[in-house]
């Protein structure tokens, strides 16, 4: 039986852009231009647009009715979880991307993966349109955290940055569990008790650094990531009377206080920044100028 497809050599001619016509004897086509490219792309797809009803018949009425509300309930589920494993939408904040610029290689290179982490969680919470589903994906990540390396995801950029870091030393789950869990608090900032839980897991984010930096205090970068998590809330997420409220009573003496390493100079820039913030008082207009910029980029060059 002769076959009805066209053999390779007119494959190549077709995608080469121009028309081929069969010759008289039934050989090899020839090439020509009778016939348009789209002509013969609409040629080639006719016996499979007259298949359509033939294939659409196979499936009854009752067929498709039994199959639709399944799969509708099936789908938001699953994709939901292999979301998880996706680039983090929501981005992180200038700040960050500023103050991630100082401090030695592999001080820039934690900053970089524990924001972006902090920024994939971020997006779990903040973009859910279901709380659920939210947090059946922040508990992949918490399961995923707790896998040995060759049992986690390989595809995945968010984990595979935290790699080397884990590499050095740090307990990933001891480190980013709190925070997955202050993330999952987020689902319903409605009260003061809330906010604090929130602020309290999300700023453990910070603390990581101390395996870093022995001599920084645990008390001290406990209060800058505290207070970041609700002030970065704030600015850049979310705005609720109850958030209002816990912005405007962050200690900023306590924050002025603070003296920390060289070493962890990318986190002495974010407290620099959050101080002045909340010094101003000043939710109604943005948080950045050119002077502030200036004044960080100085901080961040000599720690002043």
């Amino acid at each position: 039986m002769g076959s009805t497809l066209p053999r390779l050599d007119s494959i190549k001619r077709f995608s080469s852009g121009r028309a081929f016509t069969p010759s008289a004897e039934g050989r090899e086509p020839e090439v020509g231009h009778g016939l348009s490219t789209w002509r013969m792309v609409m040629m080639w797809l006719m016996p499979l647009r007259r298949s359509l009803p033939f294939t659409r018949a196979m499936v009854s009425s009752a067929q498709r009715e039994m199959v639709k509300p399944k799969f509708t309930l099936i789908w938001p589920s699953f994709s939901g979880i292999a979301r998880g494993m996706a680039p983090p939408d929501t981005p992180v904040s200038p700040l960050v991307t500023l103050a991630s610029g100082y401090g030695d290689r592999q001080v820039r290179g934690w900053c970089q993966a524990l924001f972006a982490f902090d920024a994939q969680m971020a997006g779990i919470v903040l973009q859910a349109r279901e709380p659920m589903l939210a947090q059946i994906r922040l508990q992949w990540w918490h399961d995923v955290l707790a896998k040995p390396v060759s049992e986690r995801p390989s595809a995945n950029p968010v984990l595979a940055a935290l790699l080397p870091i884990e590499a050095q030393g740090l307990n990933l789950l001891a480190a980013l569990g709190p925070v997955i869990r202050g993330w999952e608090t987020a689902l319903e900032l409605e009260d003061e008790a809330a906010i604090f839980h929130f602020a309290q897991g999300r700023g453990q984010l910070l603390q990581a650094f101390a395996t870093q930096c022995p001599g920084a205090g645990t008390a001290d970068l406990q209060a800058i990531g505290q207070a970041w998590a609700i002030w970065d809330m704030v600015r850049f997420h979310r705005r609720t009377p109850a958030l209002d409220a816990a912005f405007l009573r962050l200690d900023v003496v306590r924050l002025g206080s603070i003296r920390l390493p060289r070493s962890l100079r990318p986190l002495s820039i974010i407290a620099l920044a959050v101080r002045l913030d909340i010094a101003r008082a000043r939710l109604d207009r943005p948080w950045a100028g050119p002077g502030l910029f200036a004044r960080l980029v100085w901080h961040g060059v000599t720690g002043r």
